[in-house]
């Protein structure tokens, strides 16, 4: 009598997934490899959970629930939506490049197999005190972590994950403002003079307008009305609008540009100022590079204009010094508007020399709860620095001899001539 075969054992007998050298278990679908945790059954009944929706292809959302995420994955999903907002122009390339080495430190130290649902408001702490212990700049820990806490929003807010580290709890460290420079008027007039015809028009642009490197790169014509003297332009960055007034200065100066395309400024070999681009370097991994001809051109500027300045100052210091004339305003949201910043807490970064008007509120202050009096030392400080015409600050200074009394039309938000005194209206 013959012995019964065993029975061949099937395809849907096989454990479905396989052992990843990381200790995982995982499984290839659809062309990509998904990750279901180290325990056996565990990793299983994640898999059975989810297979349907991961091999019929639904939205991310429903296929990556937080307790089989990994660091890596989620890492990959939120560059990868960055990478989508720099091709629908809502951000530009050198922003997700840096988005992208800011959130690399930050996976290493976590582990990039490690779950998402296994990370604890703890796990972040040590993170930012390993940064601390490293000897990182302040500025540079603040800007790790700030990487860290956007990847976390992005994924609550896209239901990506169910629930988060107590974000609140890891504060940015508390940094010193410090006090960066700005051009004297003296300094403007000789650059202004110095300056060719396209360099010229971008400084006024950027005293007028408070435009960076990049805004007078992108600046097309069709962002300019030099008849009614505005231009509007959103600013890249942050994607707030500006509909700023243009001095009779910069108007002159633009319209002396001969139009050769689409941009208003094109380099002498017909291209942009300003160029970023991805090349892949070895191992085919894709770096970023970009080329700032205006940084370029306005660094050989100052030096052929005798101009000794501290390091760190360049054209961006044109921006800071618009800002710090916008101060005088006394009009926190018209310094917003000018710098194109999505709220008050940044345009006071580029805010400099503003103690005047910081007294003058105070004075305000005692006479509306104590009434007129005697003035104290300070107010007696202010009145003077007001009539003094060699108090006045470096900010008001340029105003004066640069040649414009108004300032990018901040006057147009006041009632009156008398409601601007600060900004020079006459």
């Amino acid at each position: 009598m013959t012995k019964p075969r065993p029975s061949r054992s099937t395809r849907s007998d096989k454990f479905p997934l396989t052992l990843h050298p990381t200790g995982q278990y995982c499984k290839k679908i659809r062309g990509k490899l998904y990750y279901f945790g180290k325990n056996r059954a565990e990793a299983l009944a994640r898999y059975q959970e989810q297979a349907t929706s991961l091999h019929t292809g639904r939205p991310q959302q429903d296929a990556f629930p937080d307790t089989m995420l990994t660091v890596k994955m989620l890492t990959n999903m939120y560059l990868e939506q960055e990478d989508y907002r720099v091709a629908g122009g809502e951000i530009r390339l050198r922003q997700l490049h840096e988005q992208t080495g800011l959130l690399k430190p930050f996976v290493k130290f976590i582990g990039p197999d490690r779950l998402v649902s296994e990370i604890t408001t703890m796990d972040l702490q040590r993170y930012k005190n390993s940064l601390i212990d490293a000897g990182k700049a302040g500025k540079t820990i603040n800007n790790r972590i700030g990487a860290v806490k956007a990847l976390y929003h992005w994924a609550l807010d896209n239901d990506v994950i169910r629930s988060a580290p107590k974000l609140k709890a890891v504060k940015k460290l508390t940094l010193p403002k410090r006090k960066r420079p700005v051009f004297t008027s003296d300094q403007i007039r000789t650059l202004l003079q110095v300056a060719r015809p396209k360099l010229k028009a971008m400084i006024l642009l950027g005293l007028n307008c408070g435009f960076g490197c990049t805004d007078c790169a992108e600046l097309k014509w069709t962002h300019l009305d030099l008849e009614s003297g505005r231009v509007i332009l959103p600013r890249g960055k942050t994607g707030v609008g500006r509909n700023l007034a243009l001095w009779p200065e910069t108007i002159e100066a633009l319209k002396g540009i001969p139009r050769s395309g689409d941009l208003v400024f094109y380099t002498r070999n017909g291209g942009p100022w300003v160029i970023s681009r991805l090349v892949e370097g070895e191992n085919k991994a894709k770096k970023y590079r970009e080329r700032n001809t205006v940084t370029e051109e306005f660094s050989k500027l100052m030096k052929k204009a005798g101009i000794k300045a501290e390091k760190g100052t360049g054209f961006y210091t044109l921006r800071r010094t618009a800002a710090t004339l916008a101060a005088q305003s006394r009009d926190p949201f018209a310094v917003q508007r000018l710098l194109g910043h999505a709220d008050l807490k940044m345009a006071t970064t580029y805010i400099q020399d503003i103690s005047v008007q910081t007294d003058r509120v105070i004075k305000e202050n005692r006479k509306l709860i104590i009434g007129q009096g005697v003035d104290s030392p300070t107010e007696s400080r202010v009145e003077q620095e007001q009539s003094d015409p060699s108090s006045e600050s470096p900010g008001t200074e340029v105003l004066k001899q640069v040649g414009r009394k108004s300032f990018v039309g901040l006057h147009e938000l006041c009632q009156s001539p008398a409601d601007c005194d600060d900004c020079g209206r006459r």
